[in-house]
């Protein structure tokens, strides 16, 4: 089957029904579509999407039928490229949908194209109207990296627009050109080496590559760069991941606090999930105290609405959330957020998603067997909700068996296998999820009085583990089992 069918049904899939009804619109439009039988097969693979039916063969025979007003059983050549033009067309008219939306939210991207065609066409009076409104704009923003390309495009064209008519060059406008290319270079260059520090944390086999960095030291030292608030919080955010140290996180953390409302919301989020990834690290090292910071790192994110985008809420996000809020019994709160983002997970699996969490605080109230009878039902969500579904379970399969039961082992050896053959998980995921289960069940026997291992010998053990994803809980029960 022809894979362009697939991309269309794919993009169809992933738009609203305002789209879909744009869509048409631009659909019968002549100075983008002249062909009539486009929209017909518009309409139709709408209904398609609309009544979620999968593409096979049976489908595309009857969209064939529907499309031609014809009765076949069996499409041959002929007509099967008949309809593979038609939508190879429609193909080609959702990508300059999809542009023409892009467009609508670029302003630089507009203010790009429009001066281009004003400047070479000669119409002056129409660019100086144009580029007055466009400083006014750039009034507006904040500096980051799309408020300097767009200062270097405006600039640019008033430099063009001196140049065509003859007038004096200024000083300023020159400045300018020079200042919003250094500072559009420089976010380009500090984000690419965040992402490559990042990278490098998560995989060994990721080469950390500082040249470029090391060339732009000398831009850091300018005093209009250097006080920069954007510029600061990436320096803070870099010095984080390079250093790991309790210091370099609270002065992000106090960078954040200081400059949030001076940065867009998408560094934002970057931002704070570096401190949050830093939190999380900690904790996997047995530190509790970087509940609480995890804790408040997610509040303010959700008084800064930093927790969605797009009308989706990142479960990742909300998972945390609710986990920290449950660890510190602030179990009010998770409900409370809950109940706020219920609405904006995807349909598909809100059910789901709904009923993991309600398990997740159903553990944490102690009620092991409701969160067991949420939990074990679930269809996979994604990876790191499939996870922590298991964890929870065993966790709370831990706290209920006062027998040694075979249940319980199969479910953990079961969990030491899915970790084992998961290929998806980084070399540091593995490890961390391996020590927990190992050190797991090697406490459940300890409980169980069915081993000759000594706590103690575990807990040094566990001690000296540099990563483990559930360090702090195991410790808690080790604490327990001593008394």
């Amino acid at each position: 089957m022809n894979k362009g069918l697939y991309f269309v049904m794919e993009l169809l899939q992933s738009f609203d029904k305002k789209e879909l009804k744009d869509l048409q619109s631009l659909a019968n439009c002549n100075y983008f579509n002249s062909e009539r039988k486009v929209i017909s097969l518009l309409s139709i693979l709408i209904q398609k999407v609309k009544q979620e039916e999968q593409l096979n063969a049976a489908t595309l025979i009857a969209i064939y039928n529907e499309l031609y007003n014809t009765k076949l059983s069996v499409l041959n050549n002929r007509h099967l490229n008949n309809l593979y033009s038609k939508m190879s067309l429609l193909h080609t008219l959702v990508h300059q949908f999809l542009m023409l939306e892009g467009l609508q939210h670029s302003e630089k991207t507009k203010a790009y194209l429009l001066q281009n065609q004003l400047l070479k066409r000669k119409q002056y009076r129409s660019y100086e109207k144009f580029a007055k409104v466009q400083h006014k704009l750039l009034e507006k923003m904040e500096q980051d990296v799309e408020f300097y390309e767009h200062q270097f495009i405006i600039e640019q064209g008033k430099l063009t627009y001196t140049q065509l008519t003859g007038g004096k060059r200024e000083q300023r406008n020159i400045n300018l050109i020079k200042e919003s290319s250094s500072f559009y270079y420089l976010f380009n260059q500090l984000d690419a080496y965040l992402m490559d520090l990042i990278l490098s944390e998560s995989s060994m086999a990721h080469q950390l590559y500082s040249t470029f960095f090391n060339a732009i030291q000398p831009l850091l030292q300018i005093s209009i760069i250097q006080s920069h608030p954007l510029v600061k919080v990436y320096l803070s955010v870099i010095y984080l991941l390079q250093k790991k140290t309790e210091e370099a996180f609270f002065m992000l953390v106090k960078d954040l606090e200081e400059y949030a409302s001076k940065i867009p919301a998408d560094s934002l989020v970057n931002f704070f999930n570096s401190a949050i990834n830093f939190c999380v690290l900690q904790l996997r090292k047995g530190k509790p105290a970087y509940n609480r910071h995890l804790f408040d790192l997610y509040k303010t994110m959700d008084e800064k609405d930093l927790l969605f985008s797009e009308y989706q809420i990142h479960l990742s996000h909300l998972l945390n959330v609710i986990t920290q809020s449950c660890r510190l019994e602030e179990f009010d709160w998770a409900t409370e957020m809950l109940n706020k983002y219920e609405g904006l997970i995807p349909q598909h699996i809100r059910e789901a998603v709904k009923d993991f969490y309600l398990g997740v605080i159903a553990y944490f109230k102690g009620d092991y067997q409701l969160a067991i009878d949420y939990l074990f039902p679930l269809p996979p969500i994604n990876l790191s909700h499939d996870i922590n579904r298991r964890t929870t379970i065993m966790k709370a399969y831990y706290e209920l068996d006062n027998n040694y039961l075979e249940t319980t082992q199969t479910l953990f050896r079961s969990f030491e296998k899915y970790i084992r053959e998961h290929k998806s998980l980084t070399g540091k995921s593995k490890t961390s999820y391996k020590n927990f289960i190992r050190t797991l069940i090697n406490l459940h026997r300890i409980k169980h009085k069915v081993t000759k291992m000594k706590l103690e010998n575990v807990k040094q053990k566990l001690e000296a583990q540099k990563l483990n994803s559930n360090k702090s809980w195991l410790l808690e029960k080790m604490e327990e089992l001593s008394n």
